[in-house]
């Protein structure tokens, strides 16, 4: 059994995603991890906590893909674009 990776292109669209929201202070570190049944790319808001976010890669699930919000699954898709379409969204404060 191999290990679980992102593909390239896969890598590449996650980085885009993740330029922009570090660019503008969102988002400030990230870390990947492999194991044998799924990858995993976790989003860092701060260096000092647990992941903001974590894309999941799982083949031997129906849905490739999961999205998990501070141990919450937030979305599952077959397609990554899906996952990135969320994580555009503009992420909205109350500032009193």
């Amino acid at each position: 059994m191999r290990l679980v990776r992102f593909k390239k292109d896969e890598i590449y669209q996650i980085m885009e995603i993740y330029s922009k929201k570090i660019s503008i202070g969102e988002w400030k570190d990230y870390s990947m991890s492999f194991e044998k049944n799924i990858a995993t790319f976790s989003i860092h808001r701060s260096f000092k906590v647990e992941p903001s976010y974590q894309i999941k890669k799982n083949f031997f699930k129906e849905k490739f893909y999961t999205l998990i919000s501070h141990n919450n699954v937030i979305m599952s898709s077959n397609k990554l674009n899906k996952l990135i379409n969320y994580l555009k969204k503009p992420n909205l404060k109350l500032v009193r």
